[in-house]
């Protein structure tokens, strides 16, 4: 009973923090387009100044939420970027608003280790598939809602209208994370039903982890931030970019449901398949995008869309996935494991897109698809090599004996 109502709780304050987080973030690019008039430079800093934190802290916060009580750091972080983001609100100076901004970046960078490394304390592991198919659902529709409440919120009234119910959103979930029970190290490994004590067996290593999760965000934000350009050059009509949009939203929200309810039948068990082939479908998903867009520029709308739905279903699997691999084979270490993780992938955020802008600059749109998807055959290919080679931080089964 106690785990269900620490799931519950979780996953409420999860919801709750992300829409928080998601509406500031809107607020804030708003004000400095608006208010601050800032020049695509100054844009792209205020873009950088969101990654960095990650890239530079994430695996000393790793490190601290295994080594502490990662629910005091989360609450802390979210009273900090509460306290950031209502002095965003008074702030006038653009120095000063990128300060803030990069403050705000740290303290949001906290969350997604410690809710993570939460949960593997706070929810016993047969219920972690399920919780973490739920997780997604609730990340990726506060993705898609959250910008739609912090636009009407502006276009209603202003900019610090945004601003202040992020703030409701945030104060909401340090209440509702304030009740989760945690204990230190609790149900990081499952206890075999007979009483035993479980077998004593190295973890597998977190290199081939790190390499699927690292490959992954280089090539989808090597795309991702580049689409409205993909299709001015391709010739659609810009409003097809929000309906791409809302069917890759659709495609994660309908799988996570879908996934959440299969957990009780068929959970997934931390398999390194279970990561490397939702990846590699994303990857191939973005091949025929570029075959598409090369062979019928400007006419291929419905079949983007299925696309971006279909990979959109694939995106949700492999983050579940990642999730559950994690804890179900470096519980003693999420915290490391996943602050390395978000370093990583917060470096593939800022460098990805700059590969992608001058291959779309000097080559078109099929070639952008065709190195996104050409990379990730390629890395995932040599991984497989390593693993079948034995080299000896790529001694990760593709599949865990029943």
């Amino acid at each position: 009973m106690t785990s269900r109502r620490n799931s519950t709780l979780v996953l409420a304050g999860d919801g709750l923090s992300a829409f928080g987080s998601w509406i500031d973030f809107l607020a804030i690019l708003t004000l400095a387009a608006y208010q601050f008039h800032v020049s695509p430079y100054q844009m792209a800093l205020i873009g950088a100044l969101g990654l960095l934190p990650g890239i530079v802290l994430g695996p000393l916060i790793g490190r601290w939420c295994d080594r502490g009580n990662p629910k005091r750091l989360l609450l802390a972080s979210v009273i900090a970027r509460v306290a950031t983001t209502a002095a965003i609100l008074f702030c006038g100076d653009y120095a000063a608003f990128a300060a803030l901004v990069a403050l705000r970046s740290v303290f949001t960078t906290v969350a997604p280790t410690a809710i993570n490394v939460l949960a593997v304390r706070a929810v016993e592991p047969a219920g972690r598939p399920r919780f973490f198919a739920i997780l997604n659902v609730l990340n990726n529709s506060a993705k898609v809602l959250a910008p739609m409440i912090g636009t009407v919120a502006s276009s209603l009234t202003s900019e610090a209208a945004a601003l202040v119910a992020s703030l409701l959103f945030s104060a909401a979930a340090f209440v509702v994370f304030a009740f989760v029970r945690t204990e230190p190290k609790a149900h990081a490994t499952a206890a075999p039903a007979n009483g035993a004590a479980p077998a004593q067996r190295p973890p597998p290593s977190r290199v081939p982890l790190l390499w699927v999760g690292t490959t992954c965000a280089f090539f989808v934000f090597m795309v991702n931030n580049l689409v409205p350009l993909v299709l001015q050059q391709s010739g659609f009509d810009k409003a097809l970019l929000g309906v791409l949009v809302s069917c890759s939203g659709a495609g994660n929200i309908l799988s996570g449901l879908w996934l959440a309810r299969k957990a009780a039948a068929k959970a997934m068990r931390g398999e390194l398949a279970e990561l490397l082939v939702p990846a590699a479908f994303q990857a191939a998903g973005f091949g025929l995008m570029g075959a598409l867009i090369w062979s019928a520029p400007g006419n291929a709308a419905a079949a983007l869309c299925a696309l971006f739905f279909v990979i959109g279903t694939f995106s949700a699997r492999y983050a579940i996935a990642l999730s559950v691999h994690v804890a179900a084979h470096h519980a003693d270490s999420a915290g490391r494991v996943w602050g390395a993780l978000q370093s990583w992938q917060s470096a593939m955020i800022l460098v990805a897109p700059m590969v992608g802008a001058a291959v779309l600059d000097q080559q078109g749109p099929p070639a952008l698809f065709a190195l996104a998807a050409g990379s990730a055959c390629l890395s995932f290919g040599l991984l497989l090599a390593l693993r079948k080679l034995g080299a000896p931080w790529f001694r990760t089964p593709l599949r865990v004996a029943a």
